[in-house]
């Protein structure tokens, strides 16, 4: 209970005379309607015992939480210092949502009949806190971040156990019902498996947020609603996925195999993809064979590698999130049919190679082929005709033999020595629309130049009789205007090749004796005679002196004539004098060393006995000389290594 007053007035302007009161307590309230029930006083008092007053009609007015609950004129009778209660009641007040409420309150008091010490007006007003009424339950929850599929745990502690509850998610813009709780229990508890339905809610994001509310009854009525938050998530298991990829061969020779073959087999890659719960396929990347290829469905170019090659599939979806998966495919090595080592000659009847006159025909042939397990279809197809014709004559043909290396005895095909003929030889597989063809041509008995059809042997003036490395002159051979003709006589030489020359010496002498003419020069290390390797007469040459070429020279500064072969000059060593100091005395000019002289003076006695005296009065006079240490000898021998100079002389 609170207890206001307020003063009241009399015409005289006295003030305090009279006192206004007003009571006001809480008399009850009400948890289920979240209201308060206000009792009210209000009445007057003489503060002095000589001021009263009888029945005047007098307006008390009381307002309680800003609605007038009483306004009614009063006639009490107050006698001195007496107090007397005019009026009474109850009023309902309306608690705020939370439950709490402080009332405001006031009275007024109003006399019109104002004489002389008689109560004129006056007021008071105050506040009154009501009783926090219980309201809804708050909720807690144990998880505020947890993934679809996961439980939380709802708990809260009620105001009464007589309410009840209701527990509502709001998710994706609807609200449902997905508890009940009943009264009878202030304790609140219940645990909520999210659904993983609602991973289907989130295609673009792996997080989303939940609101969850807990509504509380009495009876029928609601009391209030709570809410709370959780973040709710995808599980990290939910990606995209990757079905098992359709890969086709483009080529339908290979694929009519079985095999991815190399070089030939083109990959066509069909990828099933699919986003997982509501999510969406964004990106399809695959790595293969050093290349990377987007898309779902793609076709390589001809693959260029063999063995095992492995591929790598990564999906992307709408989340953000990856999926990969691997594989690999085997590629059998494949080469496209060789053709070397071709060659066609002419041959005699016992099929000696016969480049003159050999109508007969030798062939040889190195053929390759990939059997692809058997599996290639290949084809060697030999033909011939004479240079010029229309129309092809078959020799021979192979199939499906994957390697040949032979020489091929082909015929009497050959049989003008006059014509020139063409033997084509032509190589074919399952790949292959037409065969590829080499031609090699044979030439009439005679030719001027002839490589041999391994590479290592050279013909002059005929054909190549296929001799591996050898040099075959069929004519005749001159070295420096010396003739010699290709005979008989068989020289060995290099460990069993054969060059025939009729007088091996004598060429070999001729050489040399053009290298190397009388009057030549050769220099050597060894102390040798050359004329035992080089032949002639030879002999020791310029011993001691070094050689300077026939003509004028110039130094820079003199020049100097060489002109005869054979002239010499020059000395190892040369004597020469250093004149050291110079003077003058009277009539006489000296010469010599200056024995501790100063200051450009001489001392005669000792420049005397060591050098000249030549006296200004004669042309000549007598000198004398004494040899002393100043004279010097100079080698004029260059830095040198010796060597052996010899001379041909016959």
């Amino acid at each position: 209970m609170a207890q206001f007053s307020g003063n009241i007035g009399i015409s005289t302007g006295q003030t305090d005379k009279y006192s206004l009161l007003l009571d006001v307590s809480e008399k009850s309230y009400s948890i289920e309607n979240n209201t308060s029930t206000v009792e009210w006083w209000v009445g007057i008092r003489s503060n002095t015992a000589y001021h009263n007053h009888y029945g005047l009609a007098e307006t008390y007015t009381v307002v309680i939480n800003g609605s007038t609950v009483h306004s009614a004129v009063h006639k009490p009778t107050v006698g001195n210092g007496q107090t007397v209660w005019v009026a009474s009641g109850t009023a309902t007040v309306g608690h705020n949502a939370d439950g709490s409420k402080t009332v405001a309150v006031s009275a007024s008091f109003n006399n019109a009949d104002r004489g002389t010490y008689l109560p004129t007006t006056g007021s008071c007003s105050g506040e009154l806190k009501l009783t926090t009424i219980p309201r809804a339950t708050v909720p807690s929850i144990d998880k505020p971040s947890l993934d679809c599929g996961s439980v939380i745990k709802f708990t809260g502690t009620s105001a009464s156990s007589n309410f009840s509850h209701k527990l509502y998610s709001s998710w994706n813009g609807e609200e449902k019902l997905i508890a009940t709780l009943d009264k009878g229990s202030t304790a609140v508890s219940y645990s909520y498996t999210i659904p993983t339905s609602w991973e289907s809610d989130m295609p673009n994001t792996t997080s989303a947020i939940a609101t969850f509310i807990l509504e509380t009854l009495n009876g029928n009525t609601v009391i209030g609603r709570k809410s709370i938050n959780a973040t709710v998530k995808v599980r990290s298991g939910v990606l995209p996925t990757i079905g098992n990829p359709t890969i086709e061969d483009t080529n339908s020779i290979s694929k009519a195999m079985g095999l991815y073959v190399q070089s030939q087999s083109c990959i066509k890659f069909t990828i099933p993809t699919s986003g997982n719960q509501g999510s969406t396929i964004t990106s399809v990347s695959t790595k293969f064979n050093g290349q990377t290829y987007s898309g779902s469905t793609f076709t390589t170019q001809a693959i260029q590698n063999s063995g095992t090659l492995s591929y790598t599939i990564t999906v992307t979806d709408s989340r953000g999130r990856t999926a990969t998966k691997s594989g690999s495919i085997n590629v059998v090595a494949y080469n496209s049919p060789s053709l070397t080592n071709v060659s066609a000659k002419r041959a005699n009847s016992g099929y000696a190679v016969d480049e003159s006159s050999g109508t007969y025909a030798l062939l040889h042939f190195k053929v390759g082929f990939t059997s692809l397990s058997n599996k290639n279809v290949t084809s060697f197809y030999i033909q011939y005709r004479a240079s010029g014709a229309t129309s092809w004559t078959k020799i021979d043909s192979w199939a499906n033999n994957y390697t040949l290396n032979q020489d091929y005895k082909a015929g009497n095909l050959l049989t003008s020595t006059t014509t020139t003929y063409e033997i084509a030889f032509g190589v074919k597989d399952k790949f292959m629309s037409d065969y590829s063809w080499q031609i090699v041509t044979v030439t009439p008995t005679y030719t001027l130049i002839n490589f041999g059809k391994d590479g290592k042997s050279l013909t002059f003036f005929g054909q190549d009789g296929n001799n591996a490395n050898r040099l075959t002159v069929n004519g005749d051979l001159a070295i420096n205007s010396v003739k010699e003709n290709t005979s008989s006589t068989k020289i060995l030489v290099n460990g069993g090749n054969t060059v025939m020359y009729r007088d091996w010496d004598k060429l070999i002498n001729s050489i040399k004796s053009a290298m190397y003419p009388v009057g030549s020069v050769y220099i050597t290390y060894n102390n040798v005679n050359p004329g035992t390797f080089l032949g002639g007469t030879w002999e020791r040459f310029g011993q001691g002196r070094t050689l300077v070429g026939e003509g004028t020279g110039n130094d820079g500064s003199t020049s100097m004539s060489f002109t005869t072969a054979g002239d010499t000059g020059g000395k190892y060593k040369s004597t020469h004098y250093h004149v050291t100091s110079f003077g003058w005395d009277m009539n006489s000019f000296y010469a010599g060393k200056p024995d501790g002289a100063k200051n450009g003076d001489y001392n005669r006695t000792s420049v005397m006995p060591n050098g000249y005296i030549v006296n200004a009065n004669s042309s000549a006079t007598s000198q004398s000389r004494l040899n002393w240490t100043d004279d010097r000898t100079i080698s004029n021998v260059q830095p040198y290594i010796v060597v052996f100079f010899w001379r041909r002389t016959a």
